[in-house]
């Protein structure tokens, strides 16, 4: 048995209270005498009278020695005794805290898993040494240093408990990174030339334990370089894995007739038992309609003997990996029946607002239980064409319900700000360039067919030709019902993009198609154009065959919409949680406000620009900015992730190329034991009282 406090308390404490209490065990009582007909009802009194001197020799009394028994033992508890379960650990630690949307989930007993986890981090606070070093991050979708490295275990709790919980995915990449750089020896700027203070990096062992229900999307694609793995410590959080997810929903309006608005939503049981709920449909917060279903038992990614992500979850699309020979239950995807697609009842509904689908099922996680989606009144689209005179361009668009006007290039470039914006954005919802580059781009939505918008990190090469298509994004809303595959192009020029473009066609040396969206604006940006300058020539030609295609109207359908974001809201509105928000502003406007799902508001300065970027988004619900330009003013953030809502607990991770097995819960190191023993002073001290009572009342 140790003493956290040491002996100092303990003398300290005995040395003022034991001696008092025996010096009034050796004082005599001197009292005045009085002449009474009768002592015999004094005999006690009488008896103290006997004796005249100031000090008597102690008796035998059971009261002193109950009396000093309390004493003792509050001395002892002083102390802080605990009993040695093992060395306590004398590394430096670092404690990584999943604070992601799984660890939400309530277990028995009331407590989520977060609070499971922080209990079980602080326990390994108490474990650590005098003088050892610790660090805590939370991870989700970002890292959060809740403390660098501190000796104080107090100061290292309080950080712990201030981890808040979020509505995010799990990725660990970030808190890894931000682990290593603070085990390096840093520079830090001084004020006098020269004389620049060094940050002293760790020189002995570090002990890393990660505590997480081990839902971590980017485990095996994180590279490690400083962090001991051999010795790493994985902590599993939470027994629970029953729960029902909305993993996608989409509300549009019937292309003929613009008033219906059509609901769908595509609903999994990833629990072990089957499940019937009621998915309601809500627009404004008013009921429109329920629909029931019933879906069979989910797949655990424990049950599967597979690495299926090499972290125990399964990919978005139901495959699995077998190539660690491992058997995969998964890899046909889904079990049937544990899926289904809710098709609501059609809705005549001619405003705008917000449409909330809502699972009314008492599972184990609440954020994946309910998705919005902003709509907008019918109206059709206004589209801009600037081009010298395409027919084929001309008749596709006619042949959609959009409002369509047409401008040459130099009609474009002459024309004045009035004439092309509005509120400082684009007149148009899409403005259409063939064969011509610009940098005269306010605010809005473009695309390029044959041009490239004038910014930078985008640029056009040489002319490619006898190239095929060669690889493209089938599942992108914009490529929806077009056969890639069916189209030939003669010739393109060679793209150059940044690398937050995403690549929607691909040829085999350069990209085809190519979605960019940056500074409140979004491009679409094809490679080529429908007509082209025959090379021998100089004479116009038609370029490819896709126009006289009947999927050629589909793609400029799918690809305003898209960018318009009116028609289907599957577009730029919705975001998944973490993700920035950008919110154009109103001229003139100095400042917004957003208004959060939890109701409170952040309010942003807008300093003049057209837009603000709001990044406190990782609680999932509908973000409100005002003032804001109405249809742009409204975002939804949907949680939207199978391997977050997967949350059967993983007892296996691969981090690095290592396998890891989790542990359960963390022991205590040192057991505490001067709770029992001032219960023991508590259960004397009542002894004592008792007989003390006795004595003087009997």
């Amino acid at each position: 048995m140790t003493f956290l406090s040491g002996w100092g308390p303990i003398a300290l404490a005995a040395g003022l209270t034991v001696p008092p209490l025996v010096a009034l065990y050796f004082l005599k009582l001197r009292r005045q005498p009085l002449k009474v007909s009768s002592t015999l009802l004094w005999k006690r009194a009488v008896e103290d009278l006997q004796v005249n001197a100031p000090f008597q020799r102690i008796k035998n009394n059971l009261l002193l020695w109950l009396q000093l028994l309390v004493l003792l033992l509050a001395a002892f508890a002083l102390g802080k005794p605990v009993i040695d379960a093992k060395e306590s650990q004398k590394d430096s630690l670092i404690l990584l805290i999943d604070q992601s949307a799984s660890m939400e989930v309530e277990e028995e007993g009331g407590m989520s898993r977060l609070q499971i986890a922080k209990d079980q981090a602080k326990t390994e606070i108490d474990n650590l040494a005098d003088g050892a070093r610790a660090m805590v991050i939370g991870f989700s979708d970002r890292a959060t240093i809740a403390s660098s490295f501190e000796t104080d275990k107090n100061v290292l709790k309080r950080r712990i408990d201030e981890i808040a919980a979020t509505e995010s995915v799990t990725t660990l990449s970030e808190a890894v990174t931000l682990a290593e750089a603070y085990m390096q020896n840093q520079v830090i700027g001084g004020e006098t030339p020269g004389q620049d203070p060094t940050a002293q990096g760790l020189t002995g062992p570090v002990r890393v334990a990660i505590l997480s229900d081990g839902n971590i999307a980017d485990a095996t694609k994180l590279t490690v370089k400083r962090l001991p793995t051999d010795d790493m410590q994985v902590i599993s959080v939470g027994e629970r894995s029953d729960n029902v997810a909305i993993l996608s929903m989409d509300a549009r309006r019937n292309y003929e007739r613009p008033a219906m608005l059509e609901v769908f939503a595509m609903v999994r049981n990833f629990g072990p038992d089957p499940v019937t709920c009621d998915a309601t449909l809500y627009i404004n917060d008013e009921n429109v309609d329920v629909q029931t279903m019933v879906l069979q038992p989910g797949l655990r990614a424990a049950d599967a003997e597979v690495d299926a992500d090499s972290s125990g979850i399964a990919p978005e699309d139901g495959t699995a990996d077998t190539s660690a020979g491992g058997r995969s239950i998964m890899s046909a995807g889904p079990p049937i029946g544990s899926v289904a697609s809710v098709a609501f009842d059609e809705v005549e509904y001619e405003g705008g607002g917000v449409v909330e689908v809502r699972l009314n099922v008492p599972d184990a996680l609440a954020a994946d239980n309910v998705a919005w989606t902003i709509v907008q009144p019918p109206r059709s689209v206004s589209v801009l064409l600037v081009a010298a005179g395409d027919v084929f361009l001309e008749r596709a668009l006619d042949a959609l319900s959009v409002d369509v006007e047409q401008m040459t290039p130099a009609a474009f470039e002459n024309a004045s700000d009035d004439d092309l914006t509005e509120a400082g954005r684009s007149k148009w919802d899409v403005v259409i360039f063939e064969n011509y580059s610009t940098k005269r781009l306010p605010p809005g939505n473009y695309i390029f067919m044959g041009g490239v918008p004038d910014i930078e990190g985008v640029s056009s090469g040489k002319t490619i030709s006898n190239e095929i298509l060669f690889n493209w994004d089938e599942s992108h809303p914009i490529l929806r019902y077009v056969a890639v595959d069916n189209i030939q192009v003669f010739q393109w020029s060679e793209l150059t993009l940044p690398t937050d473009a995403e690549k929607l066609i691909e040829g085999e040396t350069s990209p085809v198609l190519a979605y960019l969206a940056r500074d409140g604006r979004q491009y679409l940006i094809c490679a080529f154009g429908i007509i082209a300058e025959d090379e021998i020539t100089g004479q116009p030609m038609l370029n490819t065959d896709w126009v006289i295609k009947p999927h050629f109207p589909v793609f400029l359908s799918n690809a305003i919409q898209y960018l318009a974001g009116s028609l289907s809201p599957t577009g730029m509105r919705n975001i998944r949680p973490g993700e920035p928000i950008q919110f154009p502003v109103l001229e003139g406007t100095q400042e917004i406000a957003v208004r959060r799902p939890d109701g409170e508001s952040d309010h942003i300065q807008a300093a003049g620009f057209a837009n603000v970027n709001y990044a406190r988004t990782r609680r999932v619900g509908v973000y409100t900015a005002k003032p804001g330009i109405e249809g742009r003013d409204r975002f939804a953030v949907n949680l939207y992730s199978a391997g977050e809502s997967d949350i059967a607990p993983r007892q296996k991770l691969t981090l690095s190329g290592k396998q890891l097995t989790a542990s359960g819960e963390v022991q205590r190191v040192n057991k505490p034991v001067w709770p029992w023993i001032l219960l023991a002073a508590i259960a004397v001290l009542a002894l004592e009282w008792a007989v003390y009572s006795k004595r003087v009342f009997v």
